[in-house]
């Protein structure tokens, strides 16, 4: 019997990408919209491995996937999936964590200098002018503070870019050695000192126990009145109704996100009104190549978990070990 994966809530139509991956290994291929576990277990009952967007993966979603060896996740995050409750079914469940560094850089630079120059609100007052004064006040932004929290692969690409502008750079991630800081030339500093010292916030961590919510009342209250938060991370690492207070009591100056804990936003989001607010919906990772790339290494990644061999972005490489 030849192997069948499943594509559980695909944002796109065209599935020449995948079907060249999975043509190695005959696979059948087949397309389902789910949103929920019961619907991805019903999806997947018969299927070898699965390729997931954003639709849960739990202890429900497994007890139906009688079949399943492989789950890869197409995209970089992961909170969605429950690795523990697939390790304990001999499920491999792998990720694919770094085909758009360059684009959610690039769409952090983007947002921080649209923020800093004010680019939206001349836009806005250009058009319904004709021609304006500067929008006031605007500092220079060579010299300031920029601060990364989590100096991973895209945190690594923001401080190399940010370096152009003159930006003095420090960082906080307990989990990334001294002698990285030193060869990036980034001063490391704790949380706190983070965000008292820098004069733009960013976030580039993964959603995990410790960063759920780390950006609430508290750690906003440390932040300078005149300092901007930008999210291309995820969105449940910031406590958007925190924010929002923040921003009205002006207790920050501004903040630009692409990402939220409940996506898609809601229309009538509080966060929707507020002045010196930038909002993407979610697209950071965005460009035709990483599109291409994603989808094509989430199908490699399956077609080499089930021919034997051991996919090298697995989460849970245990259970190719045993």
């Amino acid at each position: 019997m030849g192997f069948l994966v499943v594509a559980t809530d695909p944002l796109h139509t065209d599935f020449s990408g995948e079907l060249e991956e999975l043509a190695a290994i005959g696979a059948e291929f087949r397309v389902a919209r789910c949103r929920t576990e019961e619907e991805v277990a019903d999806a997947c009952r018969d299927a070898d491995g699965v390729l997931v967007t954003f639709a849960p993966v739990g202890r429900r979603a497994l007890a139906g996937m009688a079949r399943c060896r492989i789950i890869v996740r197409t995209g970089v995050g992961y909170d969605t999936l429950d690795v523990a409750a697939a390790t304990e079914r001999k499920v491999m469940v792998a990720n694919v964590p770094d085909y758009c560094i360059s684009e959610v850089a690039d769409h952090a630079l983007a947002l921080l200098l649209c923020l800093w120059r004010r680019i939206g609100e001349l836009d806005a007052q250009f058009r319904a002018q004709s021609w304006t004064t500067p929008v006031r006040p605007v500092r220079r932004l060579e010299g300031r503070v920029l601060g990364i929290i989590g100096l991973g692969r895209i945190g690594r690409a923001v401080a190399a870019r940010a370096r152009g502008f003159g930006l003095r750079i420090i960082a906080c991630d307990p989990y990334v050695p001294a002698d990285v800081f030193s060869v990036l030339g980034v001063e490391s500093v704790g949380l706190e000192g983070l965000l008292r010292s820098a004069d733009i916030v960013t976030l580039h961590t993964p959603l995990t126990h410790e960063t759920q919510g780390l950006i609430r009342k508290d750690t906003l209250r440390q932040m300078k009145p005149t300092a901007l938060l930008l999210n291309t991370s995820r969105g449940g690492v910031v406590v958007i109704e925190d924010l929002v207070e923040a921003l009205r009591e002006g207790r920050i100056a501004g903040a630009g996100l692409d990402v939220f804990k409940d996506e898609p936003l809601p229309r009538d989001h509080a966060i929707r009104t507020l002045p010196h607010v930038l909002l993407t919906p979610h697209a950071a990772w965005y460009s035709e190549e990483s599109e291409r790339e994603l989808r094509r290494r989430a199908a490699r990644t399956a077609v080499q978990a089930l021919r034997g061999e051991r996919p090298p972005t697995l989460l849970n490489p245990e259970v190719f070990d045993r």
